[in-house]
């Protein structure tokens, strides 16, 4: 549910009709609500990586997303920044910095059984607090031993994340604060697109008064994540179904508790 990267996760907000009339502070979705981890289920993308005596690429869907030369010395990249990667064992370890200073630390290890695989990524950005992104594999077909090979993404953590969503109903708005964001995000709730990074837009509508609907959409205006959120009748918990379309594809149910 929480990702970053423009990947926010909406909340939503009830109304006693089809309008959308100032809410009272009691409203049912305001409030705190924590994920029940053992009631997710994620499932995303397949990526198809290749190696060779030089490095490693990234391919989904026959696209590549991402290349590495992996001989141990500095490579400076389009975007200013420096990156070194080496070949450690059966996997892989990339540092990135700018201007001398650390950006990124990334690890890539496969589990001795050759089947599993962890990518863990330690950012450090710039006047912000330092972060670690975690996200698991699972080998698809029979493979070998390193790396090579497809692998469907399993599963992702974030050090920042405590899995709690924070909701707040005023008026025709919705406020929303993941633990890893460092201030609420706002949206109108009749649909009008609000921008969250550069040209990418995400928009919010009532379907009905337990069911709401995000989506996220990029510069050409085409869906690229959908969020469902449907509010049980008791106001104890939020179920959430998550899609999010090709290149890289995965689907997410989740249910959250209010605390």
């Amino acid at each position: 549910m929480f990702q970053r990267a423009g990947l926010f996760v909406l909340a939503s907000a009830m109304f006693a009709g089809s309008a959308l009339p100032c809410v009272a502070q009691d409203n049912p979705w305001n409030g705190s609500w924590k994920v029940d981890p053992a009631a997710s289920h994620f499932e995303g993308a397949v990526y198809t990586f290749t190696t060779d005596a030089n490095g490693f690429g990234i391919t989904v869907a026959g696209k590549e997303v991402s290349k590495a030369e992996c001989l141990g010395k500095p490579v400076t990249n389009p975007s200013g920044t420096v990156t070194t990667c080496t070949k450690v064992g059966k996997g892989y370890s990339l540092t990135t910095t700018r201007d001398g200073k650390p950006t990124s630390a990334v690890t890539m290890i496969v589990s001795p059984s050759g089947k599993k695989m962890t990518r863990s990524a330690h950012y450090t950005p710039a006047g912000e607090e330092p972060y670690t992104m975690t996200f698991t594999y699972d080998r698809v077909g029979s493979g070998g031993m390193g790396v090579a090979g497809d692998w469907r993404e399993a599963g992702f953590s974030e050090s920042q994340d405590t899995g709690i969503l924070k909701i707040m109903v005023t008026g025709d708005s919705v406020a929303f604060q993941e633990t890893d964001s460092p201030k609420p995000m706002v949206c109108k709730l009749d649909g009008t697109p609000t921008v969250t990074q550069g040209t990418s837009t995400m928009s919010v509508t009532l379907v009905d008064p337990h069911t709401l609907k995000v989506r996220y959409m990029n510069k050409d205006k085409a869906v690229i994540r959908e969020n469902t959120f449907a509010l049980s009748l008791d106001g104890k918990t939020i179920s959430e179904t998550d899609f999010t379309a090709d290149p890289t594809p995965s689907a997410q149910t989740q249910l959250l508790h209010k605390m």
